[in-house]
């Protein structure tokens, strides 16, 4: 679809579904007003007509009728579903203003003749920005609205990407972050994680609870859901940040809510539309510098591994240090012959995806029709992967005389995914370069040096790890336009879905080479889970303009959602061959292991009010009160109360800013406030669960013991959010500027506290702790130069967010000594948490570097003493580990169809620890492979200066700030071309519009830190291509 057809499309949605809140029942108000205030029939001109794309000939439903006197709004109505109109105004002279989001507004003398008859045809004007807030229950007019939002068009998401949605959302949204998982690289089965303006929970197994809610089409999905969706049937998103905006969510609405819409079925005869993208990425190795083979021998040599230190062999009564001298001696030789096996290129592979769609849709102005179909084929770069998608949906719209519109969506989706059977990367950079891979037979080599495993013998076997999920999905909505000041909404979703994974591991893998016991070896774990779940919502709406220029707009809604899933696990052992991994051809289950599952049903019921008064389009007022039960809490607390309150000023309606107002579009200031909350921990919290278990065996039956210990006195995490804003337009949205600050308090923060071994567990769910967030965004937008057949955009935009905890509890402290029982066996320091700190605080030991004189690693106390003796209660704050500032640069350069657009990311300032100089160049195991700065500022004798000590210690290094260091950021993420085929162009070729581009991705990254990245998974570059075509 061009970027006209989009425009079109989303304005006719959107003005449909706003039809009340933007003016739809403006005319028959304001000419019964006139008849009331005397005027006669006589007196009063019908002003009739139809709206039509100049371009197309198409009908534009939805589109603005406004009638001025001497610029002063007098009256005006939205053309019907056909795009025709029908207006009464009083007899004089008047001009007819027609618009329509997307197009060139056109202004009708009322001295012209046929105003009973008119046919406006409106000009594509591909610079106009959107005007209308999908908030997913209502939609709000952006000129009133007082929140804060980023509003993006699925064309603006394919820009910057044409197979991931999540990193596209997260480049253009201000405030809006992906979680960093350097591990996980490229792979195309890890679905990335959002935080939208910083973190508000505490969690210990990932970013899930900070996640912000997502809408589909008024029913809510998951991150992976969204992940999977198809971006071609996006029409736009708004991402709400602030109270104001997302209070109508209230118990979801903490972190944010991402509002998506799909694209609505257009009035027209037949039309076919298909998409295909096709995506070539290259693995990236340059991140591991790892050392050649000869190399590697001298560095096992300098760490001592050929020194037997005079040892002697107990058996022959050698020394043992003959032994070390041929093993040495051997593979010297090997290293001479030109041995130097390249083992970080065996998992990696060149992956080709592709991704197709199409659709079909077409329709009258009473009924209209979508097909859609979907498969798409995503390779990862390390050999053996996928993640496959397919999808087919079906929608039928029905309208009854202009009044009621019913439409029913149905959609069927699978996903398939794979993970590659080669294993961890980290495997691959760890091996000797002097081992062959593979013997002269061309088996694969299982005897290596220092009795390593060979990775590339696990992937020969027939172990794997596959997973998938189906879904049926059938939604409907339903529209009564009771009159032009009363409408009626309602939404129905039902939605079953079928989850499972499997994963083998064969009987023949080298993790089983000292089991005897072949009834242990070889295993298949089975997850399977059933989901079914329903919501639905019922909302009216009110909206009356006044004769002093002034409109007020109301909506009271309720709404109902239920969900029910349920989980079994099944773990069997004791295959004898991998082939057969079928669980019927198990010897057993693990003792310990037995099959078990989980149960979980949730509901909640709510109700909303949400109001809205302008006047004379310069002062704006909105309020948003939502009360909502749910299940998940104890009687005490099952409902919460959520608000919200905002501000809007217009300056430049004031009578002071005539005499700049021609060249200023737009200069609004907004501040809102209110509370929303969260429900972040899993069903049953609030009530004691039991587990009946046979090994407590009374008289009459078994006995059970808890699970969890129920808190009646559960509360809702409570979010106070702030937000001032201020939008400014000039020279004809030439140039925009949106800035907004914020502060989110969070209260009652859920968390898992200790309990007393009487009670038969060991943690509680608990309402404890505080924190805070507060930071600044910006977006800045600009046409260097812009005319018919060319312009310059230039743009930017930024955000700095921090994050504080403000109050602190037992449970915390109680969780910072347990990191600290287990930060030795960690590579990375884990989390301790301190009120005034960020959650994501880096504390370390302060260090003095190496002893000259012993080559000893010097610690500096709390005090400032100097010691040998390592004490992590020495540890305190060196940084931030999120970035003191993230922001964008992009610029689109268009000419004649030809268009250009590059993407920069940045982020300055994040403080991370170090952990390739941790373990493979101080610490590292002289066994294994090391990073090429091994040899490098070693402590070798007394007197030496040195950075690392003596390379014969390969003891890991404590976590001291020696290996903490400020990392800075920039990459060119997305350099897009493409081309549009011109009108006259696509007539010869009987296509109605057609577009192809390419798209190169993540072409370069500079840092100011030299780390290892992808360490379980490779990332990678590479460019998609794609093409779009209608017929």
């Amino acid at each position: 679809m061009t970027r006209k057809d989009t425009r079109h499309t989303v304005a006719k949605a959107l003005f449909l579904a706003a039809l009340t809140v933007t003016g739809g029942g403006w005319a028959p108000v304001m000419a019964q007003e006139a008849t009331q205030q005397g005027v006669k029939a006589k007196d009063v001109v019908v002003v009739e007509g139809v709206v039509l794309e100049k371009a197309t000939g198409e009908i534009l439903p939805g589109a603005s009728i406004a009638i001025y006197v001497k610029d002063k709004l007098l009256t005006g109505t939205s053309a019907d579903i056909d795009g025709k109109f029908k207006i009464s105004v009083p007899a004089g002279n008047f001009d007819i203003k027609v618009s329509y989001m997307g197009m060139i507004t056109q202004t009708i003398s009322s001295k012209e003749k046929g105003l009973k008859n008119l046919k406006v045809f409106l000009e594509d004007d591909s610079h106009t920005i959107q005007d209308v807030v999908v908030t997913g229950y209502v939609n709000k007019k952006k000129e009133s609205f007082t929140g804060a939002v980023t509003q993006l068009k699925g064309e603006d998401l394919k820009m910057v990407s044409n197979t991931n949605i999540l990193t596209a959302i997260a480049a253009l949204t201000p405030g809006m972050a992906v979680v960093q998982n350097s591990s996980q690289g490229s792979n195309p089965n890890h679905v990335e994680e959002l935080v939208l303006r910083g973190t508000s929970s505490f969690s210990n197994s990932g970013q899930d609870v900070n996640q912000p809610t997502i809408i589909l089409d008024g029913t809510e999905i998951t991150m992976q859901e969204l992940y999977d969706l198809d971006m071609n049937e996006v029409e736009s998103i708004n991402v709400l940040k602030d109270a104001s905006a997302a209070a109508l969510y209230g118990s979801k609405a903490a972190n944010g809510v991402i509002v998506i819409t799909r694209k609505p079925i257009k009035n027209s005869t037949v039309r076919v539309q298909y998409n295909f993208t096709g995506d070539l990425q290259f693995p990236k190795l340059g991140d591991y510098n790892v050392l050649n083979a000869a190399d590697k021998l001298k560095y096992e040599q300098m760490a001592g591994l050929y020194d037997a230190k005079g040892a002697v062999n107990s058996v022959t009564g050698l020394p043992e240090q003959y032994e070390l001298d041929k093993l040495y001696n051997e593979r010297y030789k090997l290293v001479a012959a030109g041995q130097n096996s390249d083992w970080l290129s065996q998992p990696a592979r060149v992956a080709l995806s592709h991704d197709h769609s199409l659709r079909v849709y077409g329709g009258a102005s009473n009924m209209r029709y979508e097909l859609t179909g979907r498969y798409g084929d995503t390779r990862g770069v390390m050999k053996g992967d996928y993640r496959k998608r397919y999808s087919l949906g079906f929608k039928l719209d029905y309208f009854i005389k202009n009044t009621v519109t019913i439409s029913n969506r149905t959609t069927y989706s699978e996903v398939d995914t794979k993970n590659t059977p080669y294993g961890s990367f980290s495997q691959y950079t760890r091996m000797n370069p002097y081992d062959p891979m593979y013997n002269a037979d061309g088996s694969v080599n299982t005897n290596l040096s220092w009795d390593m495993n060979n990775p590339l013998y696990e992937a020969t076997l027939g172990s794997y790890s596959k997973s998938g999920t189906h879904s049926f999905n059938n939604s409907t909505d339903v529209r009564w336009d009771i009159n032009k000041m009363f409408r009626l909404t309602g939404h129905l979703n039902i939605q079953s879905s079928l989850g499972w994974a499997d994963s083998f591991t064969s009987p023949k893998s080298l993790s089983y080479k000292n089991e005897p016991d072949l009834t242990k070896r070889g295993q298949l774990v089975k997850a399977d889970t059933r989901t079914t779940s329903y919501d639905a919502n019922v909302v009216g709406t009110f909206n009356k303009m006044f004769q002093d220029e002034s409109l007020i707009t109301a909506s009271l809604g309720w709404e109902v959602m239920h969900d029910k899933t349920r989980t079994e696990n099944t773990e069997a052992i004791g295959f004898f061959n991998d082939q057969l991994s079928f669980i019927g051809n198990a010897s057993g289950y693990p003792s310990d292991r037995t099959p078990y599952g989980t149960q979980g049903e949730t509901a909640t019921v709510g109700a909303f009010l949400t109001a809205n008064y302008s006047f004379r389009n310069r002062y704006f007022v909105d309020g948003t009160w939502r009360i909502t039960g749910s299940s998940q809490f104890g009687e005490n607390n099952r409902w919460g109360n959520f608000w919200s309150a905002g501000a809007g000023w217009n300056i430049l309606n004031e009578n002071f800013m005539k005499g700049i107002k021609k060249n200023i579009d737009l200069m609004k200031v907004r501040y809102s406030m209110g509370y929303t909350g969260k429900v972040s921990f899993s069903p049953f919290q609030a009530m004691t669960m039991y587990q009946y278990l046979n090994t407590y065996e009374y008289k009459n039956g078994i006995g059970a013991v808890p699970l969890t210990i129920g808190n009646v006195d559960l509360a809702w995490e409570r979010t106070m959010n702030y937000n001032v804003g201020f939008d400014f337009s000039m020279f004809n949205r030439r140039l925009n500027f949106v800035f907004d600050a914020y502060i989110r308090k969070t209260t009652d923060l859920l968390l898992e506290k200790a309990m007393a071994p009487s009670t038969g567990v060991t943690t509680a769910t608990s309402n404890l702790g505080e924190m805070e967030n507060k930071g600044i965004e910006f977006q800045v937008d600009g046409y260097i130069f812009r005319s018919k057949d060319f312009y310059w955009k230039l743009g930017t935009s930024g955000y700095m967010n921090r994050n504080k905890i403000t109050k602190i509890n037992k449970a915390l402290e109680e969780i910072n000594n347990k990191n600290e029982e287990n930060s030795s066996s960690s590579l990375v320091p884990l989390p301790q948490y301190a009120e005034g700190e960020s959650t994501t605080a880096l504390k370390l030991v302060r260090s003095a570097g190496i002893d000259p004189a012993t080559g000893r690693e010097i610690y500096i106390k709390r005090n400032g003493e100097l010691t040998f003796i390592y004490d992590s209660a020495d540890k305190v704050l060196i940084g931030d580990t999120e970035p003191r500032y993230t922001g964008t640069v992009n610029t689109n350069v268009y000419w004649k169809g030809f268009s250009v657009y590059a993407l920069l990311n940045m982020r300055l300032g994040a403080w991370i620890y170090n952990t390739t100089r941790v373990s493979k160049v101080e610490g590292s195991n002289p066994k294994y492979n090391a990073d090429q700065r091994v040899f490098d500022d070693r402590w070798k004798q007394p007197g030496d200066i040195a950075l690392y000590k003596n390379i014969a210690d390969s003891s890991r290094p404590e976590q001291t700030d020696r290996f903490a260091e400020k990392e800075n950021t920039l990459t060119l993420g997305t350099l897009n071309i493409s081309y549009e085929f011109s009108d006259e162009l696509c007539r010869r070729m009987y296509v109605r519009n057609l577009r192809c581009g390419v798209n190169f991705t993540d072409i370069l990254r500079l840092s100011t830190v030299k780390i290892e990245r992808g360490t379980d998974y490779l990332y990678s570059q590479g460019f998609e291509f794609y093409v779009n075509v209608t017929l």
